[in-house]
């Protein structure tokens, strides 16, 4: 990590620091290199089991008791992220949805490096670009990469979760992603459909029903399956990662890089 690098994080993290407070130890949803020496050592809970996970045929636990009680409420630190108020596009939005200039974000929703990212760097990105009306991000959750898919079943039924919640109830995508990061489970299967449902509720997400059938079902695949393709096409080796003008960068380890990309894209447009 560069100086630069270092000092620019801590600068954002003294501009931040309600947010950091607010998800300290949090997780976040994309996937880092502990996800991969888990699955080095053959960890179960990065492998596909076919949707059973030891649970129900749709990964709930036919005997388990009523977990809503147990999911811990959103404190609206994402709530400033700004949002379309006609959302046109497919995936979730950060921004206006106009805006001249559209990055997009690729990772999964279970894993811990983009905490980088999304507590101390997209904090700059956000207050300088997005909320002026010049930049949208777009996220993409990547259920699979290079033909494996990560974090077994629980990264698809993330992924279609949250393309549920951005789909039916767009306000609300923010809240649901920080009401995912501070209840989730990292070592353990743990976004069960019935689950994905309560974080929806707490969430305040409108319908969670709809979470929950998307969870338990198929709905969503042409998204998932036009990420994989995005993926393939740009190359992308690994998540977090984010695209601008179809050139690839880690958000965390080519931060110079990735703003300074931002900034010619942002002066080229407007």
């Amino acid at each position: 990590m560069t100086q630069d690098n270092r000092t620019r994080r801590r600068v954002l993290q003294v501009g931040s620091g309600a947010a950091i407070a607010g998800l300290a130890g949090c997780t976040d949803f994309l996937s880092d290199d502990e996800d991969d020496e888990d699955d080095e050592d053959g960890d179960p809970s990065n492998e596909s089991d076919g949707g059973n996970g030891g649970n129900g045929g749709n990964g709930d636990d036919p005997n388990g008791e009523d977990e809503k009680d147990e999911i811990e409420e959103p404190k609206g630190v994402l709530d400033p992220v700004p949002t379309p108020d006609d959302p046109k596009s497919a995936f979730p939005i950060a921004g206006t949805g106009d805006a001249p200039v559209t990055i997009k974000l690729f990772g999964t929703w279970k894993s811990t490096e983009t905490s980088e990212f999304m507590l101390e760097e997209f904090t700059e990105l956000l207050e300088k670009h997005v909320k002026e009306g010049e930049v949208d991000l777009e996220v993409h959750a990547v259920a699979s990469l290079h033909g494996a898919a990560l974090h077994g079943d629980d990264g698809e039924r993330l992924a279609r979760a949250g393309l549920a919640v951005w789909d039916h109830d767009p306000g609300q995508f923010w809240t649901f992603v920080e009401c995912i990061a501070i209840n989730i489970d990292l070592e353990e299967e743990w976004a069960t459909p019935k689950r994905l449902e309560h974080v929806a509720e707490k969430a305040d997400v409108d319908d969670p029903k709809t979470v929950y059938d998307a969870a338990s079902g198929d709905a969503y695949q042409e998204e998932l399956d036009e990420t994989i393709d995005e993926v393939e096409k740009m190359d992308v080796d690994d998540v977090p990662r984010v695209s601008v003008d179809d050139t690839v960068y880690s958000p965390t380890d080519e931060t110079d890089e990735l703003y300074a990309a931002i900034e010619a894209a942002v002066e080229k447009e407007t």
